[in-house]
C-alpha cells in the first residue's frame, strides 16, 4: 500500500515551528494508531518551515491568515490533480488541521500512481493518476 505523504506548513508569522512540529507529532500518531487500521490507510505527516521546502508529491496542509472561505475554518480541495488542505490561523487551529487531514486521507481514498512528469525529456515535477471516490470504512474492526 503507498503512503500518502502530507505537509503541514504554516504562512502565519505568529505559529512558531516548535508549535508545527508539536501538531505534526499529534496528526502522525492519529493517522498511524486511529486512522490507519479502520480505513486502510497509510500516511505521514511532516512538519516544513516553507511551501518551498514540501518535496513534490507531498499532499500540503497549509496555514493561512486568511483561506477565503466564509464561514469555513478549513477546506480541503484538488487542484490538477494534487490534493491539498488550507486551514483558517485561529484559535482551535490544530484541531482544524486534525480534521482536514483525516477528512483529506479518507475522502480522497484512491488509488494513486505517481510518476516523472517530463518536459523535454527532463524530469520538472510530478503528476498524480487517481479515481477518486468516497469512501466507507473497508470493514468494521469494531466488535
Amino acid at each position: 500500500m503507498l503512503a500518502r505523504q502530507t505537509a503541514l506548513v504554516s504562512e502565519n508569522m505568529t505559529i512558531t515551528f516548535s508549535e508545527l512540529g508539536r501538531v505534526s507529532a499529534a496528526l502522525q500518531r492519529q493517522a498511524v494508531r486511529d486512522l490507519g487500521p479502520i480505513w486502510e490507510v497509510q500516511a505521514t505527516v511532516d512538519a516544513f518551515q516553507k511551501l518551498e521546502d514540501v518535496p513534490l508529491g507531498y499532499w500540503p496542509i497549509i496555514v493561512m491568515d486568511e483561506i477565503n472561505t466564509p464561514g469555513a475554518a478549513g477546506v480541503h480541495e484538488d487542484k490538477d490533480g494534487q490534493p491539498f488542505a488550507l486551514v483558517q490561523a485561529r484559535p482551535g487551529w490544530s484541531l482544524t488541521a486534525s480534521h482536514e487531514c483525516l477528512e483529506m486521507l479518507v475522502t480522497l481514498r484512491e488509488s494513486l500512481s505517481c510518476g516523472p512528469h517530463r518536459s523535454r525529456g527532463k524530469a520538472v515535477s510530478n503528476f498524480w493518476s487517481r479515481s477518486v471516490t468516497r469512501v466507507r470504512p473497508p470493514r468494521s474492526r469494531i466488535r
